[in-house]
């Protein structure tokens, strides 16, 4: 005989304790315990349907006197037990009608305290139904009910055990099902106790569930707002989760789903379509990832897709918004659960719920929108946030910032990896430099915008080979603010390092400076003062035996605001140290006008300890 669960509340036709009281689960040792993460505790009870049947009492019962307590629990495809949470036990008699319902707390355990006399002949129904959720087959809520037991004694408390859908797959499926959908409640904040905070009636979920049918048909119904379910898909949570997504987000929408017209069905994660198509199902596969905290989406098959990796040059996968992986990698990237990303360009982590704030309070139809809805939020769209999404392949004018003396190590670039875009800021009235050291063989472009749009061009360096190319900004002249540099490949495929530097010494006559660079680290810069006709050597030694380094000497013209911004190659003295390394460099010219010099170090292999002079 195969147990499954019955559509019906009546215990002539449900599936039957045997002899009253065993379980109709073979309780595990020890069930399955919630994950660390999952709170129980403040979050709302779904409560009971609003339908009389099930939230009502009737005929009016007299003060408690006797419990019913017992705990229900299902199976999971691999014959894990599970106790279930929020699942709906009716204490009822055959005779008098009489009622009294509650809800399985976070353990799976029921204790509901009723009158004796009133419970002549008493069972107990239980209901994969709440009042935020239900799983039913067509409208039959599925259920399932123990044998009637006669004259419960008044003081003692009726103990049913370990209580469940029965030993067939079909009636744990369904259970499987509605505990999916409570880990969905548990995961997403709440403020009013429905799925949409902005309700004031709250939706109840319904999730359509058969062990008969095709095994393709999972979907989530607009018109009915219901979710559809293969016979299999409860063995695979995350893709019951995934359809939980499209009812949340059709809630929280006002029915104003966004159109599915052109939308492939089947639908390939990797392949690029319309960016409404990759936000309907990206934000349905990311809801997915997100309730179950793990970048790995886990598919019925047996096969998974892991929405960590992907970045740019990953063949077989589309770029942009328009692609579904890439927006669920974009949205898991903007709250992973990483203590340290170690991603390039991913650095940024937040709460599921900052994210969900503005999904649920916003029809937005593309990732785009979602972002202008964010900002308007007062949420992060700035570059720390942005790089979750140019991690993967969309870029909404990300520019990856620069820190003052910190070189960044770019990794290996491809003809697929677009120009890279960055951000730095000038803070004080002195020389500064943004530099670029290319890893062999490959070389880059160098380029220094005045505007984040960079439209404004200021200044480039573009040598061959592996020579460090560099510009620097005079703002003893020119006004501290921001800059915008952009490398572009011109060799490849390989690396580079950039870094930018402010000037915050002095280089005085007959005053050595001394400072440490780390193998990061790809130039720095003094200011010098210099005096029209007066000559001057400045030199540059290094401590490393094996350190290969240049110095520069950039000079402006105050009455040629072109002039504040300068390239390698407009140095108006220079010297590179020989390729053994470990030897003195140094310049000797005679300055044409008086006024703030800027001397440019840079280095194209190793750190170390460096002493420069002025006589």
């Amino acid at each position: 005989m195969v147990a499954v669960l019955c559509a019906l509340v009546s215990p002539a036709v449900g599936w039957a304790d045997s002899g009253g009281g065993p379980s109709a689960v073979a309780a595990s040792p020890v069930a399955a315990k919630r994950p660390a993460w999952q709170v129980t505790s403040g979050v709302p009870s779904p409560g009971l349907p609003a339908r009389k049947e099930d939230s009502g009492a009737s005929p009016s019962l007299l003060a408690c006197d006797t419990h019913a307590v017992g705990v229900w629990a299902y199976k999971d495809q691999a014959g894990v037990q599970h106790n279930g949470m929020n699942v709906q036990v009716q204490v009822r008699d055959l005779l008098t009608g009489a009622l009294i319902s509650g809800l399985t707390d976070s353990n799976g355990h029921f204790d509901i305290c009723f009158t004796a006399a009133q419970f002549t002949r008493l069972y107990v129904t239980f209901k994969l139904e709440n009042g935020a959720w239900r799983v039913q087959n067509g409208t039959d809520v599925y259920n399932r009910s123990t044998t009637v037991r006669n004259n419960p004694v008044a003081g003692r408390t009726a103990t049913f055990g370990t209580v469940g859908p029965g030993d067939g797959a079909a009636g744990h499926r369904a259970a499987h099902a509605f505990d999916v959908a409570n880990d969905a409640w548990l995961g997403i904040p709440h403020s009013n106790g429905c799925w949409d905070p902005k309700d004031s009636t709250c939706r109840q979920f319904r999730i359509d569930w058969s062990n008969i049918g095709p095994e393709d048909m999972d979907h989530y119904d607009q018109v009915g707002n219901v979710v559809h379910l293969s016979p299999g898909t409860p063995d695979a949570p995350m893709e019951v989760m995934h359809e939980i997504g499209h009812a949340l987000m059709d809630d929280v929408y006002n029915d104003a789903f966004p159109s599915t017209v052109g939308c492939p069905s089947p639908h390939a994660p990797a392949q690029a379509s319309t960016a409404v198509c990759a936000w309907i199902e990206g934000w349905a596969d990311f809801f997915s990832l997100a309730m179950n905290r793990t970048s790995v989406y886990r598919f019925r098959s047996g096969t998974s897709i892991d929405f960590e990796p992907p970045t740019w040059g990953f063949n077989g996968i589309g770029n942009g918004d328009v692609t579904e992986q890439r927006v669920v990698g974009a949205l898991w990237d903007l709250m992973d659960f990483q203590v340290v990303n170690t991603e390039i360009w991913d650095q940024h982590n937040e709460v599921f719920g900052l994210v969900f704030s503005t999904f649920a309070h916003h029809v937005n139809t593309t990732l785009a929108s979602f972002w202008s809805s964010r900002g308007t939020d007062g949420f992060d769209v700035s570059d720390d946030s942005l790089g979750s999404l140019y991690q993967n392949t969309i870029d909404y004018g990300y520019r990856r910032p620069l820190i003052d003396g910190r070189g960044q190590f770019l990794p290996t670039f491809t003809s697929s990896t677009p120009a890279q875009n960055f951000s730095l800021n000038t803070a004080v009235q002195s020389w500064s430099v943004v530099a670029l050291r290319p890893s062999a063989p490959t070389d880059f472009a160098l380029t220094l915008y005045d505007d984040r749009a960079q439209t404004v061009r200021l200044g480039s360096s573009f040598l061959g080979g592996q020579a460090v190319d560099f510009v620097a900004i005079d703002s003893n002249l020119r006004p501290v603010g921001d800059y915008y540099p952009r490398v572009t490949q011109f060799q490849g495929p390989g690396t580079f390092t950039i870094e930018s530097a402010m000037g915050f010494d002095t280089l005085e006559p007959g005053a050595p400076t001394r400072f440490h660079l780390d193998d990061s680290q790809v130039a720095a810069v003094q200011d010098t003062a210099l005096t029209a006709g007066v000559p001057v050597t400045i030199t540059l030694t290094p401590d490393n035996p094996i350190s290969v380094a240049g110095l520069f000497v950039m000079g402006d013209d105050p009455g040629n605001p072109s002039t504040f911004v300068q390239s390698r190659s407009s140095a108006v003295a220079s010297a590179v140290g020989s390729n053994s390394g470990g030897q003195p460099v140094s310049v000797t010219f005679t300055p044409t006008r008086t006024g703030e010099y800027g001397i440019v170090t840079t280095f194209d292999n190793v750190g170390g300890d460096y002493t420069l002079t002025r006589s």
